[in-house]
């Protein structure tokens, strides 16, 4: 897997005097490969190239907490700034939405309703980084999800809250024949046992860890936006996503088979960059489905 990690947004997590060059020779060394690195106007960009077992280098986060390990054993001193998010309460039951989830396919699954967004373009340091690692600013809300899935390696995904019928999700296996359309307008004839997502209507709205439906994005007119970030069985994300012949950014992770630890701090870190970018206000609660045997809603180091 390649990958674009800027410099100058590595070092937000990663403290230490290495130059780029440095970095650079003793990474790849240990760690992931840097194949290169280029000067652009925001700065040294390395390109690294990620073995597929090593998603949880995928990131800006991941590739400094690999530094943060390889530096000091080259006599560089080196540390690591945790991801700081706020304290959300997780809740397996929440007024706002109601949830039905098939466990066997979905080991974590995290939602949050953020009321009264303002959709406009994002900040130009949001917008220079999306760059640096080869993203296009589209707007604030957009932005946000790529933006954390680039930091912390977690995919994230926004529904319009309102087109959500009964505000209600089922997240269940395709039936062969099912349609679904894409939010980039295609539509796909399921071939079945793909994870997918439907609402009070039994409409489709989402082909789950590979792309939203049309019929839940956000728009212009947006004003309620709801956040969702889970882990998928890799198998079924992998499967559909080869049938199909769609290989999005999120699927080439979550077929990797991403840790579901990491949920907590992706869907936190969104909350916080709503609440700053779009004025946003939050739920109190997070609904919290998982079959893990403990949680830790914490930070990551």
């Amino acid at each position: 897997m390649n990958i674009l990690i800027p410099d100058k947004w590595l070092r937000e997590f990663l403290k230490t005097l290495a130059s780029p060059a440095q970095i650079s020779e003793y990474l790849s060394l240990c760690g992931p490969a840097v194949e290169r690195i280029n000067e652009t106007s925001y700065g040294p960009v390395y390109y690294f190239e990620v073995t597929t077992n090593r998603v949880d280098s995928v990131s800006i986060y991941g590739v400094a907490r690999e530094a943060a390990a390889i530096l000091p054993r080259f006599g560089i001193k080196a540390r690591l700034h945790s991801v700081k998010v706020g304290e959300f309460k997780f809740s397996q039951k929440v007024k706002y939405l109601k949830a039905i989830v098939d466990k066997k396919l979905c080991s974590r699954f995290t939602a949050a309703l953020i009321k009264n967004v303002i959709i406009k373009p994002s900040p130009k340091q949001i917008q220079d980084k999306l760059t640096a690692v080869g993203v296009r600013a589209i707007n604030n809300v957009v932005d946000i999800s790529n933006y954390v899935m680039h930091e912390l390696g977690q995919p994230v995904h926004t529904f319009d809250y309102d087109k959500i019928k009964g505000a209600k999700m089922i997240l269940r296996e395709s039936e062969k024949g099912e349609k679904i359309t894409t939010l980039d307008g295609k539509t796909y004839l399921l071939p079945g046992e793909d994870i997918v997502i439907e609402d009070g209507q039994k409409r489709l709205i989402d082909l789950a860890g590979i792309m939203g439906g049309e019929n839940s994005a956000v728009d212009s007119n947006t004003k309620n936006v709801l956040l969702f970030v889970q882990t998928y069985n890799p198998l079924n994300i992998r499967r559909t996503s080869m049938s199909l012949a769609k290989r999005s950014e999120a699927a080439v992770l979550f077929e990797k088979d991403l840790d579901p630890e990491l949920v907590s701090v992706g869907i936190g870190r969104t909350i916080d960059l709503f609440v700053k970018l779009t004025g946003g206000v939050p739920e109190k609660e997070i609904l919290d489905f998982t079959t893990l045997k403990r949680l830790q809603p914490q930070l990551i180091s």
